[in-house]
């Protein structure tokens, strides 16, 4: 354990009840950043709005930060995480500034059967990085069928928490207008594409 170890409570809150433990553990391992946690969260627009909706995750609160600071610990530091430990840094790493370190932690999501981890996969449906995009949208297209019990663990986020889908469609819509519109057709957009598929899940 490193020390002094210290405590974000920010980012705690991002993670349901179930899984805090594995979190609390996670934490140990991170060295503090050097710009702390913004209380801004993935569903806030223009920093904070109060009708912003609230993300349920199986009926459980969660607020997850829009953005981190934190860095991936050294590989010899992750391998001795176990695996539940591992998914929650990965979802932590979703939120890091940096496009690069958000795309290198999908893979330990995509592998997972836990839904906590959901509402981290479809907020990056709703940002810019093409590439992250192209692997959320691969993810759902040929790997989510296949996997009954997580597709109806998606159906059960999406169904509970509309507005957040809502919001990220519109937020995916802008990038692709603002970036994208004179590139590419909109279906061809991948975070247009995943919210697509995502959206006949629900009713």
């Amino acid at each position: 354990m490193k020390e002094p170890w210290f405590k974000d409570p920010l980012l705690l809150r991002s993670i349901p009840l179930s899984a805090r433990p594995s979190a609390q553990r996670t934490m140990k391992v991170l060295d503090p950043p050097e710009i702390g946690t913004s209380p801004r969260l993935i569903q806030d627009t223009n920093w904070h709005v109060a009708d912003s909706p609230e993300i349920y995750v199986e009926g459980e609160l969660v607020q997850i930060p829009y953005r981190i600071h934190y860095s991936w610990p050294e590989q010899e530091v992750r391998s001795q995480l176990t695996p539940d430990e591992q998914l929650v840094l990965a979802c932590w790493m979703t939120r890091h500034h940096d496009g690069r370190v958000r795309q290198e932690a999908l893979s330990l999501i995509f592998a997972s059967e836990d839904s906590w981890p959901i509402p981290f996969v479809v907020q990056l449906c709703g940002e810019y990085v093409i590439e992250v995009g192209e692997e959320v949208c691969a993810f759902l297209k040929r790997e989510l069928p296949e996997r009954p019990g997580l597709q109806q663990a998606y159906k059960q986020f999406l169904n509970g928490n509309p507005e957040f889908f809502s919001l990220t469609e519109q937020r995916a819509m802008s990038y692709w207008l603002d970036d994208y519109q004179t590139k590419m057709p909109q279906d061809d957009y991948p975070q247009l594409a995943a919210l697509k598929i995502l959206a006949h899940l629900m009713p």
